[in-house]
């Protein structure tokens, strides 16, 4: 599918950051699975992949509820899913942005 890039955050395979405006011919995705891409391109031409599918969008942080409860943040700093324990959000600030992302996707259904 030939996809056009929205907004930051999606690199090339040495690192660089891919400038938005970018156009690609990517491989089609499945739409069983939110896109790790997900609100950060649009669809062009072919694909199953419809943008802004409803997915968080990083980069994710953590910030500090009170009373012992913590909550994921996406990159629009809006809260996703339910309220986590300080372990919980300290364990998740360890992983990887991709990994960050699967939590998050996993944890806005909860």
């Amino acid at each position: 599918m030939k996809i056009k890039i929205t907004a930051g955050g999606i690199y090339d395979g040495e690192g660089k950051e891919l400038p938005v405006g970018t156009e690609l011919d990517v491989a089609d995705h499945d739409a069983e699975t939110p896109h790790p891409w997900a609100g950060r391109f649009e669809t062009i031409s072919g694909g199953t992949v419809k943008p802004g599918d409803g997915a968080p969008v990083g980069p994710f942080t953590v910030e500090d509820g009170g009373k012992g409860w913590w909550s994921i943040l996406d990159a629009k700093g809006e809260k996703v899913g339910k309220g986590l324990r300080e372990d919980e959000a300290k364990a998740f600030e360890t992983l990887s942005d991709d990994d960050k992302a699967a939590f998050a996707v996993e944890h806005a259904k909860a």
